[in-house]
C-alpha cells in the first residue's frame, strides 16, 4: 500500500468587510419584493439600483441581490465597484456589497413600494433598450416586446433562483 503525503489545507482568504452605512434600511423593514435607491453621486447619479430580495424575505440568512443601471457599475476613479446581478446576505460582524454601494456613490434607499415599481420599470425598459440594440447590431429586427407574454427578465427569474442558490449548497 502507497501512502500519500496529505495536501495541506490551504484558508480561504477571508471575505473583505465594509464598513455598515446607516442610510441602508434594516433588512426587516424591507418590502417582501425588496427595495429601490437612486444613486447620488458620479456617471450614474439620478438613476435607480434595486436590491431585490432573495427567495423568502426575513429567512435568515437574508439574501438579496442588486440590480444596477449597467452591467458593471465604476467608481468615480474608473475602477470596478460592482457587478450587476451580485448577491450578499446579511452581515452581523460588518457591512455587505448593498453598503459598499451606499458608501461609495451616495446611494438615498427608500421603502415605499411604488419606488421599488418605478425603478423595476426603469429598469426593464433599459434592457428592453439593450436588448434592441444588440439585436440591430447583429442585423436582426427588434424583438417584439407586445407579442412575447413572457418578457426575457421574467424568464431569467430561474436563472436568478439557480444562481442564489448555489451559494447555500453545503
Amino acid at each position: 500500500m502507497i501512502f500519500r503525503k496529505r495536501r495541506p489545507i490551504t484558508p480561504s482568504p477571508p471575505e473583505p468587510v465594509f464598513s455598515k452605512s446607516a442610510a441602508v434600511p434594516d433588512f426587516a423593514s424591507w418590502p417582501a419584493d425588496g427595495i429601490a435607491g437612486r444613486i447620488g453621486r458620479g456617471d450614474r447619479a439620478g438613476e435607480w439600483v434595486i436590491a431585490s430580495c432573495d427567495d423568502t424575505p426575513f429567512d435568515p440568512p437574508f439574501g438579496y441581490h442588486l440590480l444596477l443601471p449597467d452591467d458593471e457599475l465604476l467608481r468615480d476613479d474608473g475602477s470596478l465597484l460592482l457587478v450587476s446581478g451580485c448577491s450578499d446576505e446579511e452581515r452581523p460582524d460588518g457591512g455587505g456589497l448593498i453598503d459598499l454601494l451606499t458608501n461609495e456613490l451616495d446611494v438615498t434607499w427608500s421603502l415605499d413600494h411604488a419606488d421599488f415599481l418605478v425603478a423595476d420599470a426603469a429598469w426593464n425598459e433599459a434592457f428592453k433598450r439593450e436588448v434592441d440594440q444588440e439585436r440591430e447590431q447583429n442585423g436582426l429586427r427588434p424583438f417584439d416586446w407586445e407579442a412575447n407574454p413572457r418578457p426575457p427578465k421574467e424568464e431569467s427569474e430561474s436563472f436568478v433562483w439557480w444562481l442564489t442558490n448555489l451559494r447555500r449548497r453545503p
